[in-house]
């Protein structure tokens, strides 16, 4: 076999290596942030029913129950497809900013707030109902890229 040849077999088989390598860093990446948040609980809280032109709160409680970390809460992330029916008046305590997150067609209020261990943080969303029609979907609370997900429904009719 010629040198020509070798060199050709060496660079075929170093640029396959690479690829291989980068196709294993990309899964690892994936199975890495796919897991949930690890030690924090979400309740999110609403009323099941209200009519249209009503107000009310849309609560969402982030609990840390790691024993000595803080939680690094970034955002708090809420389906289009239930916000779809409301405006929101308010939100307690106030996000750094809002934008809408394409690839899961949600709304994400950024937060970047610590939750000591052992503690919690509530968030108040004030809502009015816009619509009638039954709206629900995920709420993610956020640590980075990894969430933990909970549902809100709610059921709007027409005022009576």
């Amino acid at each position: 076999m010629t040198t020509s040849k070798k060199l050709i077999l060496w660079g075929c088989g170093i640029a396959a290596a690479v690829v291989v390598a980068g196709i294993a860093a990309v899964v690892f990446f994936i199975v890495y942030a796919a897991q949930d948040a690890k030690g924090v609980g979400i309740a999110v809280t609403g009323p099941p029913d209200v009519q249209v032109g009503d107000t009310f709160k849309l609560t969402v409680a982030v609990t840390n129950e790691r024993p000595d970390k803080n939680f690094a809460l970034s955002d708090i992330d809420i389906a289009e497809k239930y916000l779809a029916g409301f405006t929101i008046s308010t939100i307690d305590p106030h996000p750094k900013s809002n934008m809408h997150v394409p690839i899961d067609n949600s709304r994400s209020y950024t937060f970047d707030t610590p939750i000591p261990p052992g503690q919690s943080r509530i968030f108040t969303f004030t809502l009015r109902a816009e619509k009638a029609g039954l709206y629900h979907g995920d709420v993610d609370i956020c640590e980075g890229l990894r969430f933990v997900t909970d549902q809100a429904q709610t059921s709007v009719t027409e005022k009576k």
